[in-house]
């Protein structure tokens, strides 16, 4: 009975001896987490040599393991077996430890579990060389990614061509795009290129040379891409096998050196310039450079100045003392009496000297002078670019004398004109625009709210209004309002602008000009007020009367400007210096003559409609009958354009109307719609009736070009408003349509889509 626990107590202990003597690392534990054995790979792996761990707790040993792990251990003491093929192992000092486990319960004689069997490997050199692997690998990638470069093979045994993702991007081909070598070098350009690599790889299958080009691709997508491209064979038993390689986007650095190439050819081009003077002198001031253009400035030959002469051969002497002066106060030293070698400061300046030629006379040229810096970023010497401006000058000075001439119009006109910086807030007056708000030319800079000021307080809103929709949509629209003085007097001026525009299409200026109308306005008050008495008479004259009025106002508006030029011409003609500018003055007076006889005729093509009473002829009109009328003086129209009228005037068949006018609005908007029928399709013209809340209402559809009505919407019965290049358009027909509809106490509207149609619209009174 004594033997059997013996035995017992002796196999565990040869268990236990067998344990701490497997080379592999093992532990046994008892139910407890308590070490009964424990190999000696075991605490070499898990650097517990020196240490008994015999009888001590697991998670003693162990303090870092987490209650994750203490869970599959109580799973493993109820029969679960735990396997685990890596997982890093954080140990307490902070290291990491990478593992592989198999955790399974050992047995006692009575079939129990007596405890834990834990078999471990360290992998971590392994898993560490692994990980340095994939860090390598995506260096490497991300190397290729940088740098654009991708990789190849062509297997020649099984024809078969293989492209990484890099190549893939530089050609712009799909994941799906499957390459071969006869599209490979379709993607190479036609020439030089697609020859070169032809040619290379002829070389490299029958001589095994090896591959290195820059050659030109069109990508899949139409674009030019430079590529450098390397390559080698592979053969086996004297046959070549394989070529494989790497593709380089190289598009950026060609293209640099290309701007670089450039940007050296205009430096030489600039030092071969005969308009431009280029001037080199050394530290002592003595001349080292001299171009042609500084030769055929100045009349030296090159030979003569260089290494030989200072510039002062060619300077005046009061220029370079003031130039020297200048210099000094700029960098705060005095360089007077200092001679060139000495000047160690860095200069860059531009201004205007006065040059002397070798034969004595002078020109002004515009001069950059600049400090040039040797490798310690010290002055070695002083490079000079010249240009004349003799011409400039000249040009200015004619220019300023036209100005003066501008000046004297302005005043005969009394109109002004100013330039508004929108970004600086800055703003120019015309000396004229100063004497229209009575102020003085010396009170200093002039913004925005120096006019606004003026502005009379009953316009202040209508005027703050006008030129915040005049920046937002940049409509050309005059603007008429009144301004007070600072003595009392109120004036009635016309402000007219045009938006100015940067690179990026944002508002850079605002340019415009100003003009009293005050007299102008004071004799269109008596004239209205004329018609005001007139209009007590009868109804029929009041009606007369506000056409004539509405028609004097569009003989005013139109005939003001050429009469306002015939004017101002005769006047400038008086200021005429010389017989050139009489002629040149003269002839303006035909164009402007031309200008007011078209502006007569067609005016009094709309007088025509303004005259009589529009409602002595009121009769009933039936619109099938008109269309039939129409359809007959529009017969050859019609039928030259392949026309196609629709027409319902099954809700309303006819209306009471002056029949004349009936036909003068279908004769206008059915021939516009034919006049301005698309290219592409015939023309298709929808006319219905209507009957809608009592007011009787008719149609008119095209599908011809159609009207921009955001741009043109404003002015699209304005009279002489023309919306597309056609040879018969005179802007008359819809101005006379409409006058015609108001004068019978109706309107008309459109709607309008470009290239898909018109839709006018007429409501009847």
């Amino acid at each position: 009975m004594n033997q059997y626990p013996k035995n017992i107590e002796f196999l565990e202990k040869h268990h236990q001896i067998f344990i701490e003597q497997t080379p592999t690392a093992i532990a046994m534990l008892d139910r407890d987490m308590i070490y009964l054995a424990a190999s000696k790979r075991w605490l070499k792996d898990f650097k517990l040599e020196g240490q008994n761990v015999i009888g001590r707790s697991h998670y003693q040993v162990f303090p870092e393991i987490g209650s994750d792990w203490k869970e599959k251990h109580q799973k493993c003491l109820k029969g679960a077996v735990d396997v685990c093929d890596e997982a890093p192992f954080k140990r307490a000092d902070g290291s990491i430890q990478w593992i592989y486990w198999d955790v399974r319960p050992w047995y006692n004689a009575q079939g129990k579990i007596g405890g834990l069997l834990m078999h471990t490997g360290d992998i971590t050199e392994q898993k560490e060389k692994e990980l340095q692997n994939k860090r390598i690998q995506s260096i490497l990638r991300k190397t290729s990614e940088i740098a654009v470069i991708g990789t190849w093979e062509v297997d020649l045994v099984r024809n078969k061509v293989v492209w990484s993702d890099i190549v893939r991007q530089i050609h712009e081909v799909d994941n799906d795009y499957e390459p071969t070598v006869e599209n490979s070098i379709e993607f190479y350009s036609q020439g030089e290129s697609r020859d070169l690599i032809k040619h290379k790889i002829s070389l490299a299958l029958e001589h095994g040379e090896p591959i290195d080009i820059e050659a030109e691709i069109v990508t899949a997508k139409g674009n030019l891409r430079w590529t450098k491209v390397i390559g080698k064979v592979i053969f086996e038993n004297g046959k070549a096998v394989k070529l494989y390689g790497t593709l380089q986007d190289i598009t950026r650095v060609v293209t640099s050196e290309k701007y670089l190439s450039k940007a050296n050819a205009e430096l030489r081009a600039i030092s071969n310039s005969i308009s431009i003077g280029l001037i080199v002198t050394d530290s002592n001031g003595v001349i080292q450079r001299f171009n042609k253009g500084a030769e055929l400035m100045l009349g030296y030959k090159r030979e003569e100045l260089i290494g030989k002469k200072t510039p002062e051969i060619y300077l005046h002497e009061d220029e370079l003392m003031q130039f020297k002066e200048d210099m000094s106060n700029i960098i705060g030293k005095d360089l007077t009496k200092m001679s060139y070698n000495n000047w160690e400061d860095k200069i860059n300046n531009t201004r205007q000297w006065v040059f002397r030629r070798k034969d004595g006379t002078t020109f002004p040229a515009l001069t950059t002078v600049s400090s040039i810096l040797d490798d310690n970023d010290e002055n070695a010497g002083f490079i000079a670019i010249a240009t004349d401006i003799s011409k400039i000058k000249e040009v200015r000075d004619e220019l300023q004398r036209k100005n003066e001439l501008l000046n004297y119009a302005e005043q005969l006109t009394l109109m002004g004109n100013w330039q508004w910086n929108v970004k600086q807030d800055r703003v120019i007056w015309s000396s004229n625009l100063y004497q229209i708000f009575g102020l003085s030319e010396e009170i200093g800079q002039i913004k925005y709210d120096t006019y606004f000021h003026f502005v009379h307080p009953d316009d202040k809103e209508r005027v703050r209004k006008h030129i915040d929709n005049f920046i937002k949509t940049h409509q050309k629209k005059g603007l008429v309002h009144r301004i007070l003085l600072k003595d009392g007097t109120v004036k009635i001026i016309k402000l007219v602008g045009e938006v100015v525009k940067d690179e990026n299409g944002e508002i850079k200026e605002m340019i415009g000009a100003c003009q009293d109308v005050t007299k102008t306005k004071m004799v269109e008050e008596k004239l209205i007020h004329a018609k005001e008495e007139l209009e007590e008479f009868t109804q029929k004259l009041t009606l007369q009367n506000q056409q004539l009025a509405d028609f004097t106002h569009i003989t005013s508006h139109n005939l003001r400007a050429p009469v306002a030029n015939l004017n101002s011409l005769l006047e400038i003609y008086t200021y005429a210096e010389n017989d050139e500018e009489r002629t040149d003055i003269f002839n303006k007076f035909s164009s402007v003559i031309d200008h007011l006889s078209s502006t007569l005729n067609t005016l009094i093509e709309a007088l025509k409609a303004k005259v009589g009473d529009a409602n002595e002829n009121i009769e009933k009109v039936y619109f099938e009958d008109v269309f039939k009328d129409t359809s007959q003086i529009l017969s050859g129209a019609i039928l030259k354009s392949n026309a196609v009228i629709d027409t319902d005037f099954s809700q309303l068949t006819h209306i009471s109307y002056n029949k004349i006018y009936m036909e003068s609005i279908f004769l206008n908007l059915i021939g516009n719609a034919i006049k301005y029928s698309a290219e592409d399709r015939a023309p298709h013209i929808e006319i219905k009736t209507e009957v809608k809340n009592e007011i009787n209402i008719i149609t008119f559809k095209d599908n011809g070009l159609g009207i921009d009505l955001k741009k043109h919407g404003s002015k699209l019965f304005g009279l002489n408003k023309v919306f597309h290049r056609h040879p018969d358009a005179k802007g008359v027909g819809l101005y006379l349509t409409k006058t015609q509809i108001e004068a019978m106490g109706g309107t008309i509207s459109a709607t309008s889509e470009v290239n898909v149609g018109t839709t006018f619209t007429i409501k009847f009174n």
